[in-house]
């Protein structure tokens, strides 16, 4: 059996190789971005291919259309932090067997193979010989694109983009809309781009909303923000939601809880962390001004950056997940860990 794995994440890449039946691959290849899976068709025929959805150069949706449209023969499985219910839809509507909720879960994974007549009831090493004898260990399949090392940044990403999808679908449900949603910006900030990154709210023509959140001598700052377009959009909606009077900043202190809360509960969950809130405040123009990022602006700054867009709806906003030098450290040690339980 051939299986193409297509996810920009190093991390993901891994996690869905170790997730296949054992003895089922006798050769794995992988792609970064959909660009690269079409061009392993064009070389290759491929058995089954497990997708992600959000990915540069060439996403998940794409990716199907373009299977669909050459006609290739080729099982395609979704894995994807995106789970929006429009998403499901998408995806399904254009010729996937089945979409999987990241992180992996193995036994969905094994079951949708079963379903679809890729493996029998029993595993591939235990379906024929001597049941009482011990079984031969399978053969591992043959990696044909050796892999790139995993790096704490990617792994934090990769959390981030789950997180992200988690986030994104309460609010699509809340709003009944899709939301379009990017990859993570996952980086280190110096004093000097973290001041020039703040100072573009100082120029004006953007609501700025911040909340801290601590968790086990971690801290940090997030803040959500969005231009006069955002921010109209947003408060029709939520006003519209809770029969709130659009014009005051109630809408936007919901539509932030809801963003906010959801990405730092599933990113809490995935890091096995729980973070304590503050309450969601309205910044002015002197951003640079809060405490937090006047102490973080004398070190470096773990910054992990959003851009939701609401593509059907004409209108976006963006989330930044700010981590001060001691914090982000832990949390990259925290990552590692994950990383190293994976592999182990």
């Amino acid at each position: 059996m051939r299986i193409l794995i297509c996810d920009d994440s190093g991390m993901a890449r891994k996690q869905a190789a170790r997730s296949l039946p054992a003895g089922f691959a006798e050769e794995i290849t992988f792609a970064e971005h959909g660009a690269m899976a079409m061009d392993v068709f064009k070389q290759k025929t491929i058995d089954l291919l497990l997708l992600d959805l959000t990915m540069p150069v060439m996403d998940g949706f794409e990716t199907l259309a373009a299977i669909r449209e050459q006609q290739i023969e080729c099982g395609v499985v979704v894995i994807s932090g995106d789970i929006q219910p429009q998403a499901r839809e998408k995806v399904m509507a254009l010729g996937a067997l089945d979409f999987i909720q990241k992180p992996i879960d193995t036994e969905k994974l094994h079951k949708t193979l079963r379903d679809y007549g890729f493996i029998g009831d029993a595993p591939p090493a235990e379906a024929s010989g001597d049941a009482s004898a011990p079984a031969a260990p399978a053969p591992p399949p043959i990696i044909t694109t050796p892999d790139t090392e995993t790096s704490p940044l990617d792994s934090l990403r990769e959390v981030s983009n789950i997180a992200m999808g988690d986030a994104a679908a309460k609010l699509a449900i809340l709003l009944k809309t899709f939301i379009q949603l990017p990859i993570p910006n996952v980086a280190w900030l110096t004093p000097a781009e973290l001041e020039m990154a703040m100072g573009v709210f100082q120029l004006g023509g953007q609501t700025v909303v911040s909340q801290g959140f601590v968790s086990r001598g971690l801290a940090g700052e997030a803040i959500l923000y969005a231009d006069r377009d955002g921010v109209t959009g947003v408060r029709k909606l939520m006003a519209g939601l809770k029969s709130e009077n659009e014009t005051n900043s109630a809408p936007i202190l919901d539509a932030a809880s809801v963003l906010i809360g959801a990405f730092l509960s599933r990113f809490g969950h995935e890091v096995d962390l729980t973070f304590s809130k503050s309450q969601p405040i309205l910044l002015g123009q002197n951003v640079m001004g809060t405490e937090f990022v006047y102490n973080s602006a004398l070190d470096d700054v773990l910054l992990i950056e959003i851009p939701y867009e609401f593509s059907e709806l004409e209108f976006g906003c963006d989330l930044m997940i700010l981590l001060p030098k001691a914090s982000g450290d832990k949390m990259l040690d925290r990552v590692s860990l994950l990383l190293d339980e994976g592999q182990s």
